[in-house]
């Protein structure tokens, strides 16, 4: 439960992309504002305008939230984001519409029982914007080369990785189909697009990160390259908003979380994580354990450890995840105390 002992009242805003729909309940929780507005920012801070000093307000995590909370920031004593899955009373209500929700926001909040999300700074929320926008150009190169490989497929051509560069037209002439040279040409042409603004992101994002100290400390890291890094310090922004290591792995997806009943506790999987930190910190103990570091060896000794001759893959995984542990261990304390890696001094695993 979180403390709303200071605020003199309490807003809740269902957010959506046309419309927001306010609530407001004062500290008793009788209702003295509801109304419907376009989602704009000065329609937004007009319509809270009226309301009495010291007011907090609440909305769900989207795709809106940071613009409604940018909004209303100047406004308002407090605006908080929450996560939208541990709001069950609403999540998991029959009885549903815009109007109810703003209200239930307004009581979830009113009673603390909501839980926070992170909010970073407009520049940081402009690099996790590159980095998103990265990470869904590298996706779409991906599956454009997927779609062309598929099509030489379908015209028994076997084709190498020249095929999607240099080696284009050597590879075409073996199509024995000319009627279907428009569609390779359509989809090398979007390859191509895709292509070119996955170097024009990598650029913007690595200026951006290039004068962030904290970004030229990580690539120090054995197997922490320029992309892990920029989505690393993008993502986590300020070490200091974990309360410990465990707690930074479960918000990466490779720590557990405990499930007690009585006296029997089990480890269960975090279903709720994130998941392009995690895909950095794994890409990242994958290329470290290739190398000549601490990481490498610590891999070894663990697939000795956990060595199964019946299920090999699981001890490398297990292995890798842990890993995948020592790596963002060792990010945090660099970060925290600003010293670049050390061999054998850093990166200690659980």
């Amino acid at each position: 439960m979180q403390d709303v002992s200071a605020a003199s009242g309490y807003l809740g805003v269902d957010a959506h992309s046309e419309t927001c729909t306010l609530y407001a309940v004062d500290q008793k929780g009788t209702i003295i504002m509801r109304c419907t507005v376009p989602t704009d920012p000065r329609q937004l801070r007009a319509a809270v305008s009226n309301l009495p000093p010291g007011y907090w307000a609440m909305l769900e995590a989207s795709s809106v939230s940071f613009l409604v909370r940018n909004a209303l920031a100047s406004v308002m004593d407090r605006v908080i984001i929450c996560e939208t899955r541990e709001n069950r009373l609403i999540s998991n209500s029959g009885d549903k519409s815009d109007d109810k929700d703003a209200h239930r926001l307004a009581r979830l909040l009113r009673l603390g029982e909501f839980k926070e999300v992170y909010v970073p700074s407009a520049s940081w929320q402009e690099i996790r914007e590159l980095v998103h926008s990265y990470d869904k150009v590298v996706g779409d190169v991906v599956r454009e080369k997927n779609r062309i490989r598929a099509m030489y497929v379908r015209n028994g051509v076997r084709i190498t990785d020249s095929a999607y560069g240099d080696g284009r037209h050597e590879a075409l002439k073996k199509v024995n189909q000319p009627g279907l040279k428009p569609v390779f040409d359509a989809m090398y042409a979007i390859l191509d697009a895709a292509e070119e603004a996955k170097d024009d992101l990598d650029h913007a994002l690595r200026a951006r990160l290039s004068r962030k100290k904290e970004y030229r400390l990580l690539k120090t890291i054995p197997g922490v390259g320029p992309v892990c890094a920029a989505i690393i310090v993008a993502i986590i922004v300020d070490p200091m908003r974990f309360t410990s290591k465990k707690h930074a792995w479960n918000y990466a997806g490779i720590g557990a979380s405990e499930d007690s009943t009585g006296k029997v506790v089990k480890l269960k999987r975090n279903k709720h994580y994130n998941r392009l930190l995690k895909y950095a910190v794994m890409t990242a103990a994958q290329a470290a354990i290739k190398g000549d570091n601490r990481f490498a060896r610590l891999y070894q000794t663990l697939l000795e450890e956990f060595a199964d001759p019946k299920k090999p893959k699981k001890a490398a995984t297990k292995a890798k995840k842990m890993v995948a542990r020592a790596i963002l261990a060792a990010a945090l304390a660099m970060w925290k105390t600003g010293t670049a890696y050390k061999e054998n001094t850093q990166a200690k695993s659980a």
